[in-house]
């Protein structure tokens, strides 16, 4: 467990972000093949990606996978690995390096990338490249650190909650630990992974280090996570197929990063100011519509503080905007797909007495090509239901009363934290309690979970041994 360091600043000039999204949208729409071994693999079938902000705007083809795909880039990744683990750390970081000088100038240009592909905000998608370059900078520099050697072959299987921080963060750290790396990006925002790519491929990372692979049905993730040359995997992101990673920590012989997106709960407990907390958690729970790595989907707190604590949560979230990222003022933007958006619908019907706000269709001139909703509330679901403790990854809050300090901390242990869990109160020895008795790898304190970096695991050390 570690206490929050890390901030998503994400500051930015107007104009400048503005240049690099016109020219992103104005890229010409490409076929986007996998790279395995340095070459263009295509299946001969592809499909075509657009925006989650207005699915008139497609940025390119993507290549069904064939059978065999997986198998194919896991035997080049473990064929290329003595020749790039032999080589000396220096020489290593200085290839890394030489992207990284390639990457900072192309800052807005893979911002613009993100907000296009995700859906985050203009601040958030910067935020999301720059904690990207901080990755890459740290794994520079720990890689002519570590005395430890490398492992192998390495699966960074993702979807889209962080597609360059998570996702191209723990490639690069893996690769300048002296592993070779398979990635399989998300299928709904694969295109900054693609970019990213092929500006580390320029900068003279050898053939077979870094293959890039996307699969729309999602059948090439468990075959590339079971395949015995792959000695680790990095799970990053949040639904099923996330979840189902999990299950690949009970091989002992497997390395396994774990990266799954939880209920990042909070704990609210006697705050020193009310409207300050409601504020930040409000940021926690429904930036980026409740899709980051971070995002809060559970807050507890006692009775005492429940009047006002509600009273002021319907308040702020009334006045949220939740319209096209790329406009200034909007405080999130749409869900990633038409199958969540049909999941969130779903979740909301079938636990319709539960919503005490939200989850409304957002239908305009700038939404109407999109699947905007605003977030949801839930309160009052009952004791046995996966949705008290089982995270979905949608902009849903639920909120859970407690009697008392003692029954907080003990609906804490049953929730599925996942990433981070934090607590609201201005009294130090409960501070202190939450940071003893709760597990998580990050705890934050009187903060939002909003200001936590996502690829926290994307570190050298943890593609060593």
């Amino acid at each position: 467990m570690t206490d929050s360091g890390a901030s998503r600043c994400g500051t930015y000039d107007k104009d400048t972000f503005e240049k690099a999204f016109q020219a992103v949208l104005q890229m010409e729409k490409r076929y986007y093949p996998s790279f395995i071994g340095g070459l263009m693999v295509a299946s001969g079938m592809d499909y075509r990606i657009c925006s989650p902000i207005d699915d008139s705007v497609c940025f390119g083809n993507f290549q069904e996978p064939e059978i065999g795909i997986s198998d194919a880039a896991a035997e080049i990744a473990d064929r290329a690995f003595p020749a790039w683990s032999n080589k000396s750390a220096e020489e290593r970081a200085a290839i890394l390096g030489k992207a990284l000088e390639a990457i900072r100038p192309q800052r807005y240009r893979l911002a613009a990338a993100v907000l296009i592909s995700t859906g985050m905000t203009k601040e958030e998608s910067v935020a999301e490249v720059d904690a990207f370059i901080g990755i890459v900078e740290a794994a520079c520099v720990d890689a002519v650190k570590t005395k430890k050697k490398p492992t192998g072959a390495w699966a960074v299987i993702a979807a889209h909650n962080s597609p360059l921080a998570s996702t191209m963060g723990h490639a690069v750290a893996a690769m300048a630990a002296g592993n070779t790396v398979v990635i399989i990006p998300s299928k709904h925002a694969p295109l900054p992974a693609f970019l990213t790519y092929e500006i580390i491929a320029r900068a003279g990372i050898p053939d077979g280090v870094l293959n890039l692979v996307i699969d729309r049905n999602d059948q090439s993730q468990v075959q590339l996570a079971d395949d015995e040359r792959i000695v680790g995997v990095v799970a990053s992101g949040s639904g099923k197929n996330m979840e189902d990673m999990m299950f690949l920590h009970v091989d002992d012989e497997l390395g396994f990063v774990n990266e799954v997106k939880g209920m990042n709960p909070i704990l609210v407990y006697r705050p020193g100011d009310y409207r300050k907390a409601v504020r930040d958690l409000v940021d926690s729970a429904f930036r980026y519509s409740g899709q980051h790595l971070y995002s809060t989907s559970k807050v507890i707190l006692t009775i005492d503080d429940q009047s006002k604590f509600m009273d002021l949560l319907q308040e702020q979230v009334k006045e949220l905007t939740i319209s096209d990222p790329a406009e200034d003022g909007t405080f999130a933007g749409p869900l990633i797909s038409k199958d969540r958006a049909a999941e969130f619908e779903r979740i909301l019907k079938e636990k319709a007495g539960s919503v005490i706000y939200g989850g409304k269709r957002v239908k305009d001139e700038l939404t109407q090509n999109g699947y905007y909703y605003t977030p949801a509330v839930m309160l009052g679901l009952d004791d046995e239901d996966d949705l008290a403790y089982m995270d979905t990854g949608l902009p849903l809050l639920y909120i859970k009363v407690v009697s008392g300090l003692d029954e907080a901390f003990e609906e804490i242990v049953y929730t599925e934290c996942g990433l981070s869990a934090g607590i609201y109160s201005k009294d130090p020895k409960v501070i202190d309690r939450f940071k003893k008795e709760v597990e998580c790898p990050v705890i934050f304190v009187n903060e939002s979970s909003h200001t936590l970096s996502p690829g926290i695991s994307a570190k050298v050390g943890n593609f060593v041994r």
